[in-house]
């Protein structure tokens, strides 16, 4: 009995290894190509996981239910050009549970009309 129960956990072993390895999402990549790919694959509270509370945060509600459907999220300093410096600014757009656009801005100031890089999120 012993030598089945350790064949079946050899047997298993790589797949739940390989399982396990695929959650691991301990750290985003912070280079702006990178950091669209890995960020599709994570949900809200994995990212708070990672990244921690957002310096801005707003949430879009149904006006007959109260309900949320949509989130901005903005982080500051998370995020690197293509020249290696940070932008100021990197904004998480949120549809239900899941980042739908990534923006990265040259300010802080919401109102302010500096360049920014947009991407929409390719689902997987």
């Amino acid at each position: 009995m012993k030598k089945l129960l350790l064949a079946i956990f050899l047997i298993a072993s790589p797949y739940l290894h390989a399982a396990e390895t695929n959650s691991d999402r301990s750290a985003l990549p912070v280079d702006e190509k990178s950091f669209i790919e890995a960020i599709s694959r994570f949900n809200k509270d994995e990212i708070l996981k990672v990244l921690g509370e957002p310096a801005f945060k707003e949430d879009i509600k149904m006006k007959s239910s109260e309900q949320i459907v949509g989130s901005i999220w903005q982080y500051h300093n998370i995020n690197t050009a293509e020249d290696g410096s940070y932008y100021p600014t990197t904004e998480l757009d949120f549809l239900d549970e899941f980042v739908e656009t990534v923006v990265f801005q040259n300010n802080t100031d919401k109102t302010s009309k500096s360049p920014s890089q947009t991407y929409k999120i390719q689902k997987p």
